[in-house]
């Protein structure tokens, strides 16, 4: 009896625990922390300047909350806000979102109401993280900061979405030293989102095994992941960039995976699924930090068993990886078909393999399943690119009749190509290089440049190489 009365005390004090948390009215009313602060069942206290929130509070769909300009927010240890509503979190200068002490592990922002809208701009968030989705919730992050989340709202990532939801945007925002990934959803939680000219720096240093970017995708909504830099921490379990449909949903929509630089991860850019993914001109460097070569460290990786997937390769940097580039199973791969100019797959190739291989064997490309890979107009890493040559970094029916044929002749051309003809015998003056991203150099890339020389004479030339 003594038990069962415990028992009951106990939940009688949860229930009135839950019972005195503020449920704001869904009435449209906008909240400060300076409303909030004169609602005790709120617990928002101003000390020494900053808003220390001490007490778990709903804002209810139809309401906002807003936090205003140069505001300092602290959380305290196991703290989760509710919002149904609208966080309006975009000051004209900065916010700042933290922790209330060394010790406080705090959750962050849980916002899974289908109206839910989150407006993040110009905000640092740290040791705290969002879990983000609803029918028509959506979420616009630009220009902020995502420092050390620790983990404890979500294992999925900082920014996490577990409901399906589109429209999202990431942009101009640094993911740095996460307990997890940095974005992510669930496997049965397709988003549409673009991340785009953001900054991934070692993410996941839990070192569980999930990328930095962990994207389920499929349904009618694109993806777009573009213009990002992810650099890895070294962790043995983290690669950079995955996109999934592992539970083989139905899709009409694609992926791009456009102009990122994809670093010192365990691999670089993994597909797993029925993906209409492309993949065109990232960086893809010295992505080897897998201990086992036969569990990862690809630079690109395509998987799936179901055969209803396809990748478009065209035009990335694929250099000092554990592979170059892995199929496996029966996707449709296109990384270079340059037969027909007209023909709607057409693709010139241009990917450039460097370096790339394991236990002193090169894997420009291994095809690991019986579809035939088109993979020409590339520049591979052999000095001469005919067939004799290319045939030693390429596995394919040729090395085991089992598996489909890699079509790779004709390659790529390595000779200088003019990009500007400007015709002059004038002495140089001075040289700029840059990579085909933009950015300069005091000396060559590693790979495709563009050199721009200025002559004696006053003229310019500007001609590609590769170094």
């Amino acid at each position: 009896m003594k038990k069962i009365i415990t028992l009951m005390f106990a939940a009688a004090l949860a229930a009135g625990a839950y019972a005195d948390e503020f449920v704001s009215p869904g009435n449209g009313t906008v909240y400060t922390l300076e409303d909030l602060s004169k609602i005790e069942a709120c617990g928002v206290h101003k000390v020494e300047g900053a808003w220390v929130l001490d007490s778990t509070f709903t804002i209810s769909d139809g309401d906002v909350l807003r936090l205003q300009n140069n505001e300092v927010v602290k959380f305290t240890n196991k703290l989760q806000v509710r919002v149904n509503g609208t966080l309006d979190c975009a000051p004209a200068d900065t916010v700042l979102i933290t922790r209330d002490s060394e010790e406080s592990t705090p959750k962050g922002f849980r916002m899974l109401s289908d109206n839910a809208k989150a407006i993040l701009k110009n905000a640092r968030f740290e040791y705290v993280g969002f879990t983000f989705g609803g029918d028509k919730a959506q979420l616009t992050a630009e220009n902020c900061t995502f420092y050390k989340y620790n983990g404890t709202l979500s294992s999925g990532g900082a920014l996490n979405f577990t409901a399906s939801c589109t429209g999202n945007l990431v942009d101009r925002c640094n993911f740095l030293e996460s307990a997890s990934a940095a974005i992510s959803n669930g496997a049965n939680t397709p988003i549409g989102i673009k991340i785009t000219n953001c900054y991934f720096g070692a993410n996941n240093y839990k070192n569980s095994n999930r990328p930095q970017i962990n994207l389920t995708t499929c349904g009618t909504e694109d993806v777009e992941i573009s213009d990002n830099t992810i650099i890895g921490g070294h962790y043995t379990k983290v690669g950079g960039i995955a996109v999934s449909n592992m539970l083989g949903m139905a899709f009409s929509n694609k992926v791009v995976i456009k102009n990122n630089v994809v670093k010192e991860n365990r691999y670089g850019i993994n597909v797993t699924g029925p993906v209409n993914a492309y993949i065109i001109d990232n960086d893809i460097v010295d992505n080897t930090y897998e201990t086992n070569a036969n569990n990862g460290g690809s630079g690109i990786s395509i998987y799936d068993s179901a055969g209803k997937g396809a990748a478009y390769i065209k035009g990335n940097l694929i250099q000092n990886n554990l592979w170059g580039v892995t199929i496996i199973g029966s996707p449709e791969v296109n990384a270079g078909k340059v037969e027909d100019k007209n023909a709607a797959d057409y693709n010139p190739g241009e990917n450039v393999f460097k370096n790339n291989g394991n236990n002193n064997v090169l894997y420009d490309l291994f095809n690991n399943g019986p579809k035939t890979v088109y993979a020409q107009g590339n520049l591979w890493n052999v000095e001469a690119q005919d067939s004799v040559s290319i045939e030693k970094v390429v596995w394919h029916k040729v090395d085991n009749k089992t598996l489909g044929l890699v079509i790779f002749m004709p390659a790529g051309k390595t000779e200088q190509t003019s990009v500007t003809e400007v015709k002059t015998t004038a002495p140089v003056e001075s040289v700029r290089y840059f990579d085909a991203m933009g950015r300069e150099s005091a000396v060559p890339f590693e790979g495709i440049n563009i050199v721009v020389a200025r002559h004696t004479d006053g003229t310019i030339t500007t001609t590609k190489q590769l170094r």
